[in-house]
């Protein structure tokens, strides 16, 4: 046998995420399918990250093993010809046995797209789209209290099941492409729903609802009322994982 480690991109709109679910559409289910039609067998996979429904890859990874007779040069064409058009591999190697896509990962990078412009239908899915103004300065002064190690219960989910809340962002940028706000969060992992809130607190200082204090604040009491709303999924990509 060999291990594959394969690199995704896909479109999050119509899927409830990457976790294979009973009555719902899901990324894994789709490439197990495509997998299963390739290879006559059930191949399980396993991801590196769990995106949740509506939130979009431009650098997903995972891995799965099958027969050591497959050249490996022919899987990504081979793979695409069982998927729909919404999700596509883009890379294929060979790597060792021993290689895990989920459990050795070093860091990943989510960029968070925003736009302060009129509503655009035909890019509905693709961003998040506000109508108020924003003060960029703040923004970005905001972005910057989030690097480092820091206990981020106040910027999760409250259904989030994990018992250590502490994560660390390498980098923490904010730059204006295309009339959008790209938000980029690089950091050695991230807690449910922690991308959309963090995103959505840096919203709500540039808008004024919130102040860097108050920002400060959650930070040292995890308490989530005092951190922003949580932004929607489509506005958010996983561009890549650090192996």
């Amino acid at each position: 046998m060999q291990r594959i480690k394969i690199v995704l991109q896909y479109d999050g709109s119509s899927f409830s995420g990457w976790q294979k679910q009973k009555k719902s559409r899901s990324i894994q289910e789709e490439i197990e399918k495509a997998l299963f039609k390739l290879f006559g067998k059930e191949t399980l996979v396993t991801g590196s990250s769990r995106t949740d429904a509506g939130v979009h890859a431009l650098g997903q990874v995972c891995h799965f093993d099958c027969d050591e007779k497959f050249p490996v040069k022919n899987l990504c064409k081979a793979i695409n010809a069982f998927l729909p058009d919404d999700i596509r591999v883009i890379k294929a190697y060979k790597v060792k046995v021993s290689f895990n896509a989920r459990f050795d990962v070093i860091k990943k990078t989510y960029i968070y797209v925003l736009s302060n412009q009129n509503f655009n239908p035909i890019f509905r899915k693709y961003y998040t789209t506000i109508d108020y103004p924003l003060n960029e300065s703040k923004m970005k002064d905001c972005m910057q209290l989030f690097l480092g190690k820091h206990n981020f219960k106040g910027f999760c989910s409250s259904s989030a099941q994990v018992k250590n809340f502490e994560r660390e962002i390498f980098e923490a940028k904010l730059t204006k492409k295309f009339k959008c706000f790209v938000f980029e969060f690089t950091g050695n992992g991230f807690l449910q729903h922690m991308i959309r809130i963090l995103v959505g607190t840096v919203v709500d200082v540039g808008r004024g609802k919130l102040t860097l204090e108050q920002v400060k604040e959650c930070l040292r009491s995890y308490d989530r009322s005092l951190s922003g709303k949580t932004m929607p999924p489509n506005g958010l990509y996983l561009k890549k994982i650090f192996y």
